[in-house]
């Protein structure tokens, strides 16, 4: 999700991830699913098929680990502040430090796939970094992140400049 805000001395774009689950929707689905896990398992120790239980509990952790993990990550942000002369980049992934880029040396570069089989990647570039943004989001709205970076002013090309 792509949000802007225009300030009088400078603009904001926040990024996050598209979450279709919450925490708590993840909790229920982890509870459901070890609930019909335990009673498969419960039915097949009563016929005396009691190995079943280990496994039972393997697939229902590996489940729950996978869940959370996904979980973490849709709670990624990362904030680019333009202001007249500087752009801040601050993120919320692993303890990552604020960059800070002089605008005037910034440009965008948005690389693509020829035939589109990953998703396209943003960078903002300066002659001493190359930063990543909006790593974490849909087709969709990287193309709206890179539109809108566009709207603030930074050049911006695009490695395949025939595609849209």
């Amino acid at each position: 999700m792509v949000s802007v805000k225009h300030q009088p001395h400078y603009s904001l774009i926040s990024l996050q991830p598209n979450r279709s689950a919450d925490w708590i929707h993840n909790k229920w689905l982890m509870a459901g699913m070890a609930g019909v896990a335990l009673i498969i398992a419960t039915m097949w120790a009563f016929f005396g098929i009691w190995i079943v239980f280990p496994f039972a509990g393997i697939e229902v952790g590996l489940l729950c680990y996978m869940l959370y993990r996904v979980s973490k990550n849709t709670y990624r942000t990362q904030t680019l502040s333009f202001e007249k002369d500087f752009v801040h980049i601050q993120s919320n992934h692993k303890a990552t430090r604020p960059i800070t880029l002089n605008r005037k040396d910034t440009h965008l570069e948005m690389s693509e796939s020829p035939r589109d089989w990953y998703l396209p990647q943003l960078v903002l570039v300066t002659p001493d970094h190359h930063v990543p943004v909006g790593d974490f989001l849909n087709q969709t709205d990287r193309h709206q992140l890179y539109e809108e970076i566009k709207k603030m002013g930074i050049p911006a090309w695009r490695h395949h400049w025939w595609k849209h």
